[in-house]
């Protein structure tokens, strides 16, 4: 039986995770990490959609995205996935070893501005919150570097403006029941490759 296709209401913002099968690395070095990001623009630009946030961890990444019409993001998210799995099964000579990803993304609604600030800063927290980095400022593989002037051109302007101290407040602490909120809403807790925390 085939599956339901997925619907993005227009303009509705969705917080969108996957992660490698059985919990293994998808990214094991820089330049996998840089390769992916590139992959994000190329299939933005043949399949549009707004980039509002991301962040790529080892074994699995987060993104915010905006979509224009119904089937954005279904069609970024395939395009994405399909070429990233094709490449790492060629380029690590394992085609026909299974699948990279664990399955189908998943996809939530952001249903309101508190939870939409929420979601941001939970996504681009996720590196520090794992240990892996003492400031979220200092991974490079996420949209707050990209805030803060490096340029690659992924991330979109969101619905609701970020306040001046962002930056900051991505390094706070985020509250265990903020934490909880978000685990409980997409049904997921993602432990990164990287390190035994998430």
């Amino acid at each position: 039986m085939p599956r339901p296709l997925r619907f993005s209401p227009p303009n509705s913002v969705h917080h969108v995770i996957n992660r490698g099968n059985d919990r293994h690395c998808l990214f094991a070095s820089g330049d996998e990490f840089e390769d992916f990001l590139e992959l994000m623009a190329w299939a933005k630009q043949r399949s549009p959609v707004r980039i509002i946030a991301y962040c790529l961890m080892g074994n699995h990444w987060h993104l915010i995205l905006w979509p224009e019409d119904t089937h954005s993001i279904r069609r970024f998210i395939h395009r994405l996935c399909t070429t990233h799995s094709i490449k790492s099964r060629r380029e690590s000579g394992t085609i026909g070893e299974g699948h990279i990803y664990q399955g189908r993304y998943h996809s939530f609604i952001i249903e309101s501005e508190t939870y939409y600030f929420r979601a941001m800063r939970y996504v681009e927290a996720n590196p520090l919150r794992s240990g892996l980095v003492p400031s979220a400022r200092d991974w490079q593989w996420s949209s707050l570097v990209e805030r803060l002037g490096r340029r690659r051109s992924l991330v979109d302007d969101g619905p609701f403006a970020l306040p001046p101290d962002w930056p900051d407040l991505v390094d706070e602490t985020l509250p265990d029941d903020f934490v909880s909120d978000i685990r409980k809403r997409t049904g997921r807790s993602f432990e990164s490759c990287h390190t035994r925390s998430a």
